[in-house]
């Protein structure tokens, strides 16, 4: 018998707006609240701090998330809490983000380093600051999620920390503070709420609590994706885009991923691919690789999609579903070569052996072995 576990502790606020009910909201976790975000944001993160103010919270703002989470920004932002003496954390931005206050609320009261942490230390039972997160961007689904991503660069290395106490206590899920994203980013991270969507669907730890919501993650995203990048004032369209990061999140941390996450790591930690970017570029590859062990599921994905597939074969309905993922993402900017990041081949050896080491490949539907990594990335060069 093959048991299956479905766990959200997470209070989910949503709604056009809802950002405003921040200090409400936040008063029943404590007194002292540290913001944690980009400086890019700033304007949002004085927001935050305004609206707790008023709430009777005392925030102070810590503005130095830049680029992927790394472990040293994750220190620095323990010790700006502890500094402040927070008794909760509110992350706002993108997964990077998010990720980074979420180690640093999980990591703010406990001994030694990060660093130790991201090698392997476990996480003994510990007093964690609440968290609440305040996603910008519909791509991570990191408002909903138990780990948090983090790069190492002295290792080259890009792994989770992971623990059920975790998941944020919080999440305020207003698509209002998407419309100033730029159509760059809203393709990059949208790629990557389409990759976790699909991936969770098709995942060997799928069942019947996570396929609705992976399913419907994806109708919204693929119908909305395009149209968000063309048109980011669009509310219908960003919304559409944040609730199906959303879902496919809630869908991901129960039956997680597959192939494109456990190849994107180390591609992303070795030559600096936004993730979003190298998820949706492996994507439909992966997709094609796993076409013989998921015909049937990747058929309910072409009709999610809005592709007709009367009187096609799930087969043929589900490589016609692989070709609309890859003319999708070519629509929004989604490069369609490795190669233009600087890969080659003499680093497949090196990026199959750490790709194999990652804990996606385990609930990829079709197996992988080192050769079947090194294919997949010779299509995609």
């Amino acid at each position: 018998m093959v048991c299956a576990r479905f766990y959200l502790p997470t209070e989910i606020v949503t709604g056009a707006g809802c950002f405003g009910e921040l200090g409400r909201l936040a008063r029943r976790f404590g007194r002292r609240a540290l913001i944690i975000g980009s400086r890019g944001r700033r304007e949002l993160l004085e927001r935050a701090a305004t609206l707790l103010a008023e709430a009777g919270i005392e925030p102070s703002v810590w503005a130095e998330v830049q680029g992927e989470p790394t472990i040293a920004a994750v220190e620095d932002a323990r010790a700006c809490a502890r500094t402040a003496q927070a008794e909760l954390i509110v992350g706002i931005g993108g997964g990077s983000a998010l990720d980074t206050a979420k180690a640093a609320a999980g990591l703010a009261h406990r001994p030694g380093a990060v660093a130790d942490y991201h090698t392997g230390r476990k996480l003994e039972p510990g007093r964690n600051l609440p968290f609440i997160a305040v996603p910008t961007t519909a791509g991570t689904g990191a408002e909903v999620t138990r780990n948090a991503v983090l790069i190492d660069p002295a290792r080259g290395v890009k792994e989770s920390i992971r623990d059920d106490s975790w998941f944020p206590a919080l999440a305020l899920v207003d698509p209002e503070l998407t419309l100033s994203l730029p159509p760059a980013i809203t393709a990059c991270t949208g790629a990557d709420a389409l990759c976790q969507a699909i991936e969770s669907y098709v995942s060997t730890g799928a069942g019947p609590l996570t396929d609705p919501l992976a399913a419907e993650a994806i109708r919204r995203i693929g119908r909305s994706l395009a149209r968000a990048v063309e048109q980011g004032e669009d509310l219908a369209a960003r919304s559409d885009m944040l609730y199906g990061s959303l879902l496919a999140g809630i869908a991901m941390t129960n039956a997680r991923l597959g192939a494109v996450h456990g190849l994107a790591h180390p591609l992303g930690a070795r030559y600096g691919i936004p993730h979003g970017t190298v998820c949706g570029l492996l994507l439909p590859h992966v997709m094609a690789y796993n076409l013989p062990c998921a015909a049937d599921k990747y058929a309910c994905v072409s009709g999610l999609l809005g592709l007709d597939a009367s009187g096609l074969t799930a087969a043929a309905a589900a490589e016609r579903g692989v070709a609309h993922v890859r003319e999708l993402l070519g629509r929004v900017g989604i490069p369609s070569h490795l190669a233009h990041y600087g890969v080659t081949e003499d680093a497949f050896d090196a990026l199959a052996a750490e790709a194999l080491a990652q804990s996606s490949l385990h609930f990829n539907p079709r197996p992988l072995q080192a050769e079947d990594v090194r294919a997949i990335l010779a299509a995609a060069l």
